[in-house]
């Protein structure tokens, strides 16, 4: 009888087939989440229970590889174990067991939302390192560890994946950026929010935003490819929409520390680098270091930290906040154009029929 017929590995074999194919799906919510101007999966089911939170996160990209596929290498190797050898298969669990649940962490810690799936995973992760300790033989394991041609042999699938995918997997998840610089013409309208694209627009959309929001940085990366391709036609209007306020009793003036080094970026010309900046740094973190924006994008640091400090600056979020309220914005991201709210999903079927 043959190693995944026999009844004391085919338990293993079902559940790492499982973490396999749940790895595909991962991955495919993962460029979902990146490229469909939709936004929303099917597991997206509120905002402490939601896959595409995790799966637009810095924490899905591990060394330019996203991490579903660095699951599907290492459940594959885990089949692999089962097949024939099986002195890996308790090491491999563990690593597995290990980074599930060092991601689980930072789901609760960092993002702050739950994938079912990526919990699925982490489940069956911990149910195969459970059969590996049950079914333990560490004489097979130091043996085969003393053997590199079988360890070789074992992993080169695995990590040839991985080298795949590192070479030639396009960085779906790396959307326009402009913190080097840009060439389109910007300015600020009359109420004082800046804005980028056409002098003489065909269509404004106004963009609401939370630095913070993981959402908010795909809607707005998408946003700047948009503009950048239609730049006699669009214009897109910034507004700020932190989560939390700057002043008042319920301030807590971290959290609005992104919109404030915008703003104060803004009076040294450089908003929509710093714009850009914030993007890439400040989705699912509790805290940035603006000094770091501001070296960034070149703006003059003693200048910058003045105006951080300036309590001007903290009430000037603060009435984008109100402001944004009064227009009915609850979320982010959101948007208004020809004075009607949006969803990305509308804005995006809009600018596709309109430019």
């Amino acid at each position: 009888m043959s190693a995944t017929s026999s009844p004391s590995r085919r338990l293993p074999t079902v559940l790492a087939l499982l973490a396999l194919l749940l790895s595909i799906g991962l991955e495919a919510i993962h460029v979902r989440a990146y490229l469909d101007p939709s936004v929303a999966s099917f597991c997206a089911f509120d905002a402490k229970l939601d896959c595409d939170s995790v799966a637009l996160s810095r924490s899905s990209i591990f060394l330019g590889i996203p991490v579903a596929i660095w699951g599907f290498a290492g459940f594959w190797a885990i089949l692999s174990a089962i097949r024939g050898a099986w002195g890996l298969f308790l090491p491999l669990t563990a690593v597995a067991a290990a980074a599930t649940t060092g991601l689980l962490v930072v789901e609760l810690a960092v993002i702050g939302s739950l994938c079912v799936f990526c919990e699925a995973v982490h489940l069956l992760s911990l149910a195969l390192l459970w059969i590996a300790w049950r079914r333990r033989d560490l004489e097979a394991t130091r043996a085969i560890l003393r053997r590199p041609v079988e360890l070789l042999s074992a992993s080169i699938v695995p990590i040839g994946l991985l080298v795949i995918a590192r070479l030639f997997t396009p960085p779906y998840w790396a959307l326009a950026s402009w913190v080097e610089g840009l060439e389109l013409a910007q300015g600020v309208d009359e109420e004082g929010h800046p804005w980028v694209g056409a002098t003489s627009p065909t269509i404004t959309v106004h963009e609401y935003v939370d630095y913070g929001c993981p959402h908010c940085a795909v809607a707005a990366g998408r946003m700047r490819v948009r503009v950048t391709d239609d730049p006699e036609s669009l214009r897109v209007v910034r507004h700020h929409y932190p989560r939390m306020r700057c002043v008042g009793r319920v301030a807590v003036a971290e959290r609005c520390t992104p919109a404030r080094a915008a703003v104060c970026a803004g009076a040294q010309g450089r908003f929509w680098e710093m714009d850009s900046w914030l993007f890439l740094h400040a989705p699912g973190v509790a805290m940035i270091d603006a000094d770091e924006g501001a070296r960034a994008v070149g703006l003059d640091l003693q200048a910058f930290q003045r105006c951080m400090k300036d309590p001007a600056i903290y009430e000037r979020v603060d009435a984008e906040v109100k402001a944004a309220g009064l227009v009915k914005i609850r979320e982010t991201p959101a948007y208004i154009v020809d004075g009607q709210r949006m969803t990305p999903q509308e804005v995006a079927k809009l600018l596709g029929e309109r430019l």
